[in-house]
């Protein structure tokens, strides 16, 4: 069993498309999609919006903070992020590693605003200290205030099917001396992930 959802500007498309499908396999049309692998999907007159708002409310629920503080960015302006001196040993099955999972699909699959900070935060997966828990509870926090933030693509008028990309480059980060290089990609007006 697979999912699959069908996009097109024009229905004959997606009755062709339906056609070939079903000539080779057994279909069963669900409708207009609402839900798929968490990802809530609202259609309107000329846009798709799509939002996860029941998972991430699921994880502050579960560590305790759906009810924490929001606050309007992720991590703190020119965060420092130090290495955790203080343990040797690193331990990949800790819960810090538990979330960042769970924040990194969030991050990939609809909240790219977070993209960020779960990157940098990731990178102490094996070895958090206190510090690192500390900024990842801010996440946290902001997540709880930002819960019903979605990506909304609607149909650009003049200009439907405009592709831009941006880039941006940071040489020897002061932290670790690695250089950095993030991209974004947009499409209908707004993000594609």
């Amino acid at each position: 069993m697979d999912d699959l959802l069908l996009f097109a500007t024009i229905d004959e498309l997606i009755e062709r498309t339906k056609a070939v499908l079903e000539a080779e396999w057994e279909l069963t049309n669900l409708g207009e999609p609402v839900k798929i692998v968490r990802i809530e999907i609202a259609l309107g007159d000329r846009s798709v919006t799509i939002s996860q708002c029941c998972y991430p409310e699921s994880i502050l629920q579960k560590e305790g903070m759906d009810r924490a503080n929001p606050i309007s960015m992720p991590l703190e302006h020119n965060a420092k992020f130090e290495l955790n001196l203080d343990r040797n040993a690193g331990n990949h099955s800790n819960l810090y590693a538990r979330l960042m999972g769970e924040l990194q699909f969030i991050a990939n699959a609809i909240r790219p605003d977070i993209a960020y900070a779960v990157s940098k935060l990731s990178s102490y997966t094996a070895n958090p200290s206190m510090q690192h828990v500390t900024m990842l509870k801010r996440v946290l926090q902001y997540l709880s205030g930002t819960r019903s933030y979605g990506i909304m693509y609607h149909d650009v008028l003049g200009h439907p099917n405009q592709f831009f990309g941006y880039a941006n480059t940071s040489f020897a980060d002061a932290n670790d001396l690695k250089s950095t290089t993030r991209y974004v990609f947009k499409m209908s007006g707004s993000t594609i992930l």
